[in-house]
Order: structure tokens, then sequence, then C-alpha cells
């Protein structure tokens, strides 16, 4: 009897320390790899966006073999041979030189079948049709290729996606659509096409080709005040694509440079309406996001980090972490002007640092740190950069040195012990928050980078310096912009515009 009771108690005890610290789980079985197949088709078509070819005898023999069977009206054979695997790009160049409304049809029909379950590869399938679609002007699959750009936007190939959604010729028209969801579909892929100008994901001069420029000009001028986030996203976007419009005109092909002076000139003319229309956007923002459904709160949290607007009196409590915006609304805080929210956040870093799976939050809530200077933030990161977890070293010591250190001798031996961090990224952060505090030393180690024979390096330490906030580099980057070398010239300037915003906003 008392044994059986002391099992009892033993198994209750486990039980709850089970529920209260769960640990990740090991499989005994290992998780499955990437297939060899899926692999080989994201290898396919990356050759193929850095203007790689396909098989001109591949092509012309799978052309003629579908013509035959189109002409003797057998379109499910055609389409029974449309299947997953590296042939797949051969067989929709085969119809797109067919060039029929059959063909159009059944490539259209494509985007809306299960090919494979992979994300990854059927997202390179849907840029595939869609591009297809689009040389062949086929404007009736327009809102079914917007909707494979939002299924996916949080992969790199939703960029090109929504790329090729905004160079077909009816796309002006459905971004004034009535339908709202076809409409925001449109703002979406408009957005995600002009941050991809930027990034590079995407190649800008065929989107100048397509009238991108006149497309968010029009969009500025028949901007109503209004309390959408995904307009804000839009406008904030053409803002940006406006302003570094002069820099990429010096390096794209000569047929291009005018259209890009054109497009310049009409976004220049509604950029103070822009302007005006985006400085009133926050209040707009917040007022309208209580009554906003989740998707629009995301959304809107998210243009308010870009606006650095103060969310702080939409939280009189802290985000709820079981909403699926948190990370957007602790990202968002870190522009709040209250003196309360510094110490409540290092509060939070620190109880979240303290269990394993809690670390995840904890490296948000760090980051968001560096936008109070407050002694309690500042000593949750110095004890927070010697955490046994990378990513908590690495959130801790990234957002040292956006302020005057309370303790300068604690932060900046801190910094230099992080220096041999055994984490790249960690020691990475360590040289920045280095440089933003003035050490000589850390601030040549990053801006010898733009002088490197590498053009890789030269492209990240400009992107670097922008993203740090290394105002001492500014000189350094003006002299990078105009280097002869395209690469090196854009990337300088993108750090530029990039640095200018953050330092100033959207003002003139």
């Amino acid at each position: 009897m008392i044994y059986g009771a002391l099992i009892l108690v033993v198994a209750g005890v486990l039980f709850w320390r089970a529920y209260r610290h769960p640990r990740p789980r090991r499989w005994l079985l290992p998780s499955r790899a990437l297939p060899r197949a899926i692999a080989a088709v994201d290898r396919q078509h990356r050759h193929l966006q850095a203007g790689g070819l396909l098989g001109e005898s591949a092509c012309e023999k799978t052309k003629t073999h579908f013509r035959e069977l189109l002409e003797a009206g057998r379109a499910d054979l055609v389409e029974r041979e449309l299947h997953a695997g590296l042939d797949f790009a051969v067989r929709v160049r085969a119809l797109t030189d067919l060039g029929t409304p059959a063909a159009a049809r059944l490539l259209e029909r494509q985007l809306t079948r299960e090919l494979t379950p992979d994300p990854v590869e059927r997202a390179w399938y849907w840029v595939d049709v869609a591009s297809a679609l689009r040389r062949l002007n086929y404007a009736e699959a327009l809102p079914t290729v917007l909707h494979c750009a939002e299924t996916a936007s949080n992969s790199p190939q939703g960029a090109v996606l929504a790329s090729e959604a905004v160079c077909f010729t009816n796309f002006p028209a459905v971004l004034r659509h009535p339908n709202r969801t076809l409409s925001r579909r449109a703002l979406q892929a408009l957005t995600t096409a002009a941050r991809a100008t930027r990034t590079g994901a995407v190649e800008t001069p065929a989107l100048i080709q397509a009238g991108l420029g006149d497309t968010l000009a029009d969009l500025t001028s028949r901007a109503d005040l209004c309390a959408d986030p995904w307009l804000t996203s839009a406008l904030i976007e053409a803002e940006r694509y406006f302003r570094r419009l002069g820099h990429w005109a010096r390096f794209v092909p000569p047929d291009v440079r005018a259209l890009a002076a054109r497009q310049e000139v009409r976004l220049g003319g509604t950029s103070e309406h822009r302007l005006n229309w985006l400085g009133g956007a926050s209040p707009r923002l917040l007022a309208r996001f209580a009554s906003a459904d989740t998707d629009e709160q995301g959304v809107a949290l998210r243009c308010l980090f870009e606006l650095r607007a103060d969310v702080t009196k939409l939280f009189p409590h802290l985000p709820d972490r079981r909403a699926p915006w948190w990370t957007d609304a602790i990202r968002a805080l870190q522009w709040s002007h209250s003196s309360v929210v510094g110490p409540v956040l290092a509060g939070q870093a620190a109880h979240y640092s303290r269990k394993a799976r809690h670390h995840g939050r904890a490296a948000v809530v760090l980051t968001a740190l560096r936008g109070h200077a407050c002694y309690e933030a500042e000593r949750v990161l110095l004890r927070t950069a010697t955490a046994t977890n990378p990513a908590l070293r690495n959130a801790a010591i990234g957002s040292l040195g956006w302020w005057a250190p309370f303790d300068p001798n604690n932060v900046v031996g801190a910094l230099r012990a992080a220096r041999a961090d055994s984490d790249t990224e960690t020691r990475r952060a360590a040289v920045s928050a280095l440089a933003r505090l003035g050490e000589r030393s850390a601030l040549a180690e990053i801006t010898t980078g733009l002088d490197s024979e590498e053009p890789a390096i030269r492209q990240d330490a400009a992107a670097r310096i922008a993203a740090e906030e290394l105002s001492w580099a500014w000189p350094d980057l003006e002299t990078a912009a105009e280097s002869s070398d395209p690469d090196t010239a854009l990337a300088a300037a993108e750090a530029l515009e990039s640095l200018r915003e953050r330092l100033f906003g959207f003002a003139r």
C-alpha cells in the first residue's frame, strides 16, 4: 500500500515537471532530408532566373508533339504530361511557343493543380506558368496568379511571382477592382515587386519596362485618406522606389534609361501628396487597429514599425503572446516614447531568457530593447550577452551601442569580449556595436570591406553599414556609390538611401 502511494506521488511529480519544463522531442528515426528531385528543380530554376537557357532541341521536339495532340483534340493527354519534374519547364515553354488559346487554358489550369506537395517546388512551377501566361497576354489568368503569389509570399519565389503579376497588362485595372480581396492581393503583389527591386530578387530593368513607376504614381494620385495597411505598405515602397530610381538609371540599358527618367518625373510630381499621406497614416492605422481583423492587424503593425510610430496606447498591457502578430507588436514597441515600456520589456526579456523553450521570444524582446535607453535594459542586455544560447548572445550584443552607455566600462568590456565569441554572427554584432560607439578599429574593420577586391564583400559591407546605422561611414558610402562597378555602386546607393530613411524617416 505504501509502495503504491509512493509510486503515485513520484509519477505525479514527474508529470508535473514534464508539464512545466518540457523537453524537445527526440525521435528515434531521423527527419527526412530534402528529396533530390526537389533540390534539382530548385537548382534548375535558380539557373534559369540567373539567365540560363533551356535546351532548344528538347523544346522544339516537345512543341511539335503537343501541336499534334492539340490538333487531334487530345488536350487531356497534353495535361497528363505536365507533371512535376525537371521537364516541366520545357513543356511549359513548348506550350508558350504554340501560343494558342487551348495552350493558354491548359497552362492556366496548372495554377490550380496539386502538382507536388513541396511548397518550394510548387512555387517554381507557378513561376513557370505565370511567366508563360504573361507572355501570352492571357489577362484572364491574373486573379489566379495573384492568389498563387499570396500563397508563396513568404518564400523567395513569391517575389518573382509578384513581379510576374505586376507585368500583366491588366494589372492596373485589377488594382481598381471593386472586389476587395482581389484588389488587396494586387496591392500585396505591387508592394512585394517594388521591394524586390531593392533587394535584388528580380531584374529591375524588366519592371521599369513594365511601367512599375507609372503604376505607383497612379496609385499615389488616387489614394484617398483611409486606414488601409496594404495601401500604406504600397505607398511606402513607392517613395522608396522613387528615391532610388535615379541611382538605378545610371546602370540600366540605354533603351530603359528614358523610361526610368520619365517614371522618376511622374513619381516626383506625386511626391508631396505621397509624403503628406504617409505623414497622417500612423494615426489612421492606430485608430483602426481595434476593429481590424487579425491579418489586417499584423500588416498594420508592420507598417507602424516602418513608420516608427508610437504604438504604446494599443497595448495598455504587454501584447498577448498567443496572438499571431505578437512578434510584430514587440518590434513596433521598439519605437515607443513611454519611459515605462523599456523597463517592462527588460523584465520580459529576463523572464523569457530563463527557459529554453522561450528563447525565441526572448531574442525578439532583446532586439526591441535597442530602442529604449534605460538602465534596466542595459543591465539585462549585459547579463544575456554571456548566455549559452548563441541566438540570445547575438540579440543582446546587437542591441548594445544604440545609446550612450550608463556603464561604459562594462558595456565596452562585454563587446570586446564578444569579438572573440565562437558564434560568427555574435562577433559581427559586437564589432558593429563598437563601431556605433565610435571605436575606430571596429569602424575601420567594417569600412575596409568597401575597398575589398571581392564584389560580394563590398556589397555586404554597404548593407551592414545601413543595417547597423553606422552614420560615421556616410562619406565612405558616398565614395563607393561613385564606383564604376555597377554592383558596388548600387549596393552603396541602396545603403545610403536606407541609412537616410533610418535616420530621418520620410522627411524631405
